[in-house]
C-alpha cells in the first residue's frame, strides 16, 4: 500500500508546515499528527495491530520531514517579482503582447490603495504561472512519486526559466531601502525630470537636458542645467544607448521601406522591423504614463512602486537587447537583397543564445516570405515573378526558344540562400526550366502538369526538410513528364537510331548502294558536282534499300551536303550526308553534336571509300589473274600486287570491325540503356548523349591530342592505299598493253622504262604503307585501353610487320 498521495498533496503539506512552523514539544507534535492521520481514515480496513504499526511508521516519517523542513527565506521584493513575470511573458512569442498588458495592469494596481499585500498576490500569480497544464498535472500525479507540481526551494522563489536570478538577497534589499530612505529630495525631483527626458530620447527626440550631438551622433547631458553624480550620469548614458539604437533602426526603415533597390525581401525586412518598433512604442507609452503620473504630483513621495532610473534600466533591458540585435542585422543587410539578404540573416541563427536564435528565426519567417513565394511560383507554374532580380534563377529574355534549355535560364550564385544546398538548388532550377520547356519548346498544354492550388505545399522558412521532400516529388514528376513527352510525341530514340544508321553507317545496304552509285561521280573533281544531282541519287538509294521502310518523318530529314571546296578536291573530299533536327529534339541533338556526327561520318566515309577501292581492285585482279599469269615480264609484279592488296584489305577490315562494332555498337548499347533506365531528367539525357559522342570520337581517333596523332597516321595509311590503287591501275594498263603486244606478235619493243617506273613506285608505296602501319602499331601499344590493344593484336596477329622490319 502506498501513501504517497498524502505527501504529494500540496494542501496537506502546507497544512503540516503551518501547523508546526513554531517550535513545540514532541508530544504536542505527535498528538496533532495523529489527529490528522485519523481524519484520513487510512487504517479502517486493516487489523488493529497492523493499523497501529502503520500509523506509528507514518508518524515517525512525518516527524522527520517536518524536522528537516526549513522556513523559506523569501524576500518580499515586489520589483523582482514583477520583473520575473514580465520576462517570462516576453520569452514566449505567443504571449509577448501580454507582457506589455501586464505592465500596464500592474501600473494601475500600484496606484490603488485597496490592496495592501500586493507582493503576496504577485507571488501567487508567479507560482500559478509556473504550474504545468491540467493534463500534464494529472500525468505528473500518476507518474511522480515524491515531488509535488511546485516545490519551494529552501533558498527562496521557484525557478521560472532562470528569471529569478534577478531576486536580490535580503541584505541587499535592506541596503536599497536604506539608500532610498536617505536619498536627497532634490535628487528625487531631478530624477523624474531625467526620466521624462529619457522618454523623449527613447523616441529619438531631444530632451530638455539630454540631447544629441549631430557632429558625433552621440547623446550628451547639458551640464549647464543639470549636474549629476558620476554613477547617475553613467546610468543615464547606458539608457540613452536604446534611443541611439532606435534612431539607427528607424532611419533604416524610413530609407528603405519604399525603395525598390532593396527589393521585396528587403521591404519585408522593413515591415518585420516596423512590427518590433510598434511593440517598442507600446512599452514607451507605458513608461511615459508612469512618468507623467509622477510628474503630476506636486510633492511626489518615492516608494516601492515609483519609477526610478535603475528600475527603468531593468524595464528597458529586453528592448535594448532587441534594438541592439536589430541594429546588427541592419548593418549586415546593407547592400543585400533577395536570397543574399535571407542568407545574411540566416547566418545569425547559428548562435548559442536561444533568445537571439529565436528572435531572428521569427523575423526570417516574415522576411523570407517573398522569396518562398517566388520559389513556389517557379516550381508549380514555371513562372519567374522576380521584378527586382532577387531570386537565384535568372532569365535572359533575349534568348530564343530554340536554345531555351541551354542559355535562357541561369543560376545567380549570390542570390542562393546558404541553407539551400547546390543539389537542391539544381533540382529547383530544373523543375521550372522543364515546365517552360514543355510550354514553349514542346508547345504542349500545361493543364495536365498543373498542380491544383489547394494541394500545393506551402513553403516557409524553418521547414527545410518539408521543402526538400516537396521539391524531390515535384522534380521527379516533372522530369518524368518531360522525358515521356520527348520519347513518345517527339520520338527521340527514333531520331538517335536514324543518326546511327545513316550518319554512322549502320544501315549497311543503304551505304553500299550509295557507294556503288556515287563511286564514279565522286572520283571526279568536286567542282563538277551539283547538290540537286546528288539529292536525286540519295532518293534512289533510299528506294532501293531497306531505308524505304523508315517513317517519312525520318527520311525527310535525311539530306546531302557539299562541304567547302578547296583546290584539287575530289567529290570524295566534299560529299557528306546530313540530318535535320528541330525543336525540341535539337536540345539533345544540338548543333555541336551534329558537327561531331559529321566529323565521325567523314572519317567512316573515308574508311568505307578505302575499303570500297580495295574491294574493287581485288575483284579486278581476280578476273585477269589467269590471263596475266602468261606474261613472264609482269607475272611476278601481279603476284606481289595481290599479296600487298591482301595485307591492305586485312588492315582495313580489322580497323572497320573495331570502329563499327567495338566502338559504335558498344557505345550505342550504353546510351540506349542509360536513356531507358538511368536518365531521370533532360540534363541527364543530354549528358549521356554527350558522353556517347565523346566515347565515339575518342576511341575513333577523332579527339584528344594523342588520338589526333593516331588519326593523322591513319590518314597517311589511307593515302598510301589510294596511291597504291593508282599504281595498280598503271600496272593493269601496262599488263594489258603487254598482253596485246604478245597476242599480236608485234615487233614493238617492250616499254621497260615504264615498267621499271611502276616497280619503283610499287616498292616505295608498299614500304611507306609498312612503315606507317608499324608506327601506328607502336602507338597503339602505348594505350592501356583493352579494345585498342586487342586491335593491335588483330592487325599484326603473327608479328608479320615486326618480323619483316628486322
Amino acid at each position: 500500500m502506498s501513501y504517497s498521495p498524502i505527501l504529494r498533496s500540496r494542501t496537506a503539506r502546507n497544512s503540516l508546515a503551518s501547523a508546526f512552523s513554531t517550535k513545540s514539544d514532541s508530544t504536542h507534535l505527535s498528538r496533532t499528527l495523529s489527529k490528522l492521520l485519523d481524519r484520513f481514515d487510512l487504517f479502517e480496513h486493516l487489523d488493529p495491530e497492523e493499523a497501529v504499526k502503520q500509523q506509528q511508521d507514518l508518524l515517525e516519517k512525518y516527524n522527520q520531514i517536518l524536522a528537516s523542513q526549513k522556513e523559506p527565506s523569501i524576500i518580499p521584493d515586489e520589483d523582482s517579482i514583477v520583473k520575473s513575470i514580465y520576462d517570462h511573458l516576453k520569452q514566449d512569442t505567443q504571449t509577448s503582447e501580454k507582457a506589455f498588458q501586464f505592465a500596464h495592469l500592474h501600473n494601475k494596481l500600484s496606484s490603488s490603495r485597496r490592496l495592501e499585500k500586493r507582493w503576496s498576490v504577485l507571488y501567487l500569480i508567479l507560482l500559478l504561472n509556473n504550474l504545468p497544464p491540467e493534463n500534464q498535472q494529472r500525468e505528473s500525479t500518476k507518474t511522480s512519486g515524491t515531488q509535488s507540481p511546485i516545490s519551494i526551494p529552501p533558498s527562496g522563489l521557484p525557478n521560472v526559466e532562470q528569471d529569478m536570478d534577478h531576486v536580490r538577497p535580503f541584505k541587499h534589499y535592506e541596503m536599497h531601502r536604506h539608500d532610498r530612505s536617505t536619498r536627497d529630495t532634490t535628487c528625487q525631483m531631478s530624477e523624474s525630470d531625467i526620466l521624462r527626458d529619457l522618454v523623449f530620447v527613447f523616441q529619438g527626440i531631444n530632451g530638455q537636458y539630454i540631447k544629441a550631438d549631430p557632429s558625433t551622433d552621440e547623446y550628451f547631458i547639458d551640464k549647464q542645467f543639470l549636474h549629476l553624480s558620476n554613477p547617475t550620469e553613467q546610468l543615464v548614458y547606458r539608457l540613452t544607448e536604446t534611443g541611439w539604437l532606435y534612431g539607427r533602426v528607424r532611419k533604416f526603415v524610413e530609407d528603405h521601406m519604399d525603395s525598390s533597390k532593396i527589393g521585396l525581401v528587403g521591404q519585408s525586412l522593413c515591415a518585420a522591423i516596423q512590427d518590433e518598433l510598434t511593440a517598442y512604442y507600446k512599452l514607451i507609452a507605458i513608461i511615459e504614463a508612469q512618468v507623467e503620473k509622477q510628474l503630476v504630483q506636486r510633492n511626489p513621495v518615492m516608494n516601492e512602486q515609483s519609477l526610478t532610473l535603475k528600475r527603468l534600466l531593468v524595464w528597458m533591458e529586453d528592448a535594448n537587447s532587441k534594438m541592439k540585435l536589430i541594429s546588427i542585422l541592419v548593418d549586415a543587410c546593407q547592400g543585400q537583397k533577395g536570397g543574399g539578404l535571407v542568407s545574411a540573416l540566416h547566418n545569425y541563427t547559428k548562435h548559442g543564445d536561444p533568445f537571439i536564435k529565436g528572435f531572428i528565426t521569427n523575423m526570417l519567417q516574415v522576411v523570407s516570405k517573398p522569396f518562398y513565394d517566388m520559389l513556389q511560383r517557379w516550381v508549380y507554374e514555371g513562372e519567374l515573378d522576380d521584378p527586382y532580380e532577387e531570386f537565384f534563377v535568372a532569365c535572359d529574355f533575349a534568348v530564343s526558344e530554340e536554345v531555351l534549355w541551354q542559355h535562357k535560364y541561369s543560376i545567380r550564385e549570390n542570390m542562393l540562400p546558404s541553407f539551400l544546398s547546390k543539389e537542391l538548388a539544381q533540382k529547383i532550377f530544373s523543375i521550372g526550366k522543364s515546365l517552360n520547356f514543355i510550354r514553349y519548346s514542346c508547345h504542349d498544354s500545361m493543364d495536365e502538369y498543373d498542380i491544383p492550388t489547394h494541394t500545393r505545399d506551402k513553403f516557409k522558412y524553418g521547414e527545410l526538410q518539408a521543402v526538400e521532400r516537396a521539391i524531390d516529388t515535384i522534380y521527379l514528376d516533372t522530369s518524368k513528364s518531360l522525358l515521356d513527352l520527348l520519347k513518345t510525341k517527339y520520338k527521340l530514340m527514333d531520331h538517335l537510331r536514324a543518326l546511327k544508321r545513316y550518319l554512322l553507317l549502320g544501315q549497311g545496304d543503304f551505304i553500299q548502294y550509295l557507294m556503288d552509285v556515287l563511286g564514279v561521280k565522286l572520283d571526279k573533281p568536286a567542282t563538277t558536282l551539283f547538290r540537286h544531282n546528288l539529292t536525286g541519287v540519295l532518293e534512289t538509294t533510299i528506294r532501293s534499300s531497306n531505308a524505304q521502310y523508315d517513317e517519312p518523318e525520318i527520311l525527310n530529314r535525311l539530306d546531302v551536303r557539299l562541304l567547302e571546296i578547296q583546290k584539287n578536291d575530289s567529290g570524295w573530299d566534299v560529299f557528306t550526308l546530313d540530318y535535320h533536327v528541330d525543336a525540341p529534339i535539337n536540345t539533345v541533338i544540338n548543333p555541336n553534336a551534329m558537327v561531331r556526327y559529321l566529323q565521325v561520318f567523314n572519317f567512316l566515309w573515308r574508311l568505307k571509300r578505302v575499303e570500297y577501292t580495295l574491294s574493287a581492285s581485288w575483284r579486278q585482279w581476280g578476273k585477269v589473274s589467269r590471263e596475266f599469269s602468261q606474261l613472264p615480264d609482269v607475272s611476278q609484279d601481279l603476284h606481289q600486287a595481290q599479296m600487298t592488296i591482301q595485307r591492305m584489305i586485312h588492315f582495313i577490315y580489322q580497323l572497320q570491325h573495331y570502329v563499327l562494332f567495338e566502338v559504335l555498337e558498344c557505345s550505342w548499347e550504353k546510351l540506349e540503356n542509360d536513356i531507358e533506365h538511368r536518365c531521370i531528367d533532360l540534363d541527364s539525357i543530354i549528358e549521356s548523349h554527350t558522353n556517347y559522342l565523346n566515347e565515339i570520337t575518342e576511341k575513333g581517333f577523332l579527339s584528344g591530342l594523342k588520338e589526333k596523332v593516331l588519326a593523322e597516321r591513319l590518314n597517311a595509311i589511307f593515302d598510301c592505299i589510294l596511291q597504291y590503287k593508282i599504281m595498280l591501275d598503271r600496272l593493269y594498263e601496262h599488263a594489258c598493253q603487254e598482253a596485246v603486244r604478245q597476242s599480236d606478235d608485234a615487233n614493238t619493243s617492250e616499254d621497260s622504262e615504264s615498267l621499271n617506273k611502276i616497280r619503283r613506285d610499287h616498292e616505295d608505296i608498299e614500304g611507306a604503307f609498312t612503315m606507317q602501319v608499324l608506327q601506328f602499331l607502336d602507338m597503339l601499344k602505348s594505350y592501356h585501353d583493352e579494345d585498342l590493344r586487342s586491335l593491335s593484336t588483330r592487325l599484326d596477329y603473327n608479328n608479320f610487320y615486326f618480323l619483316n622490319n628486322k
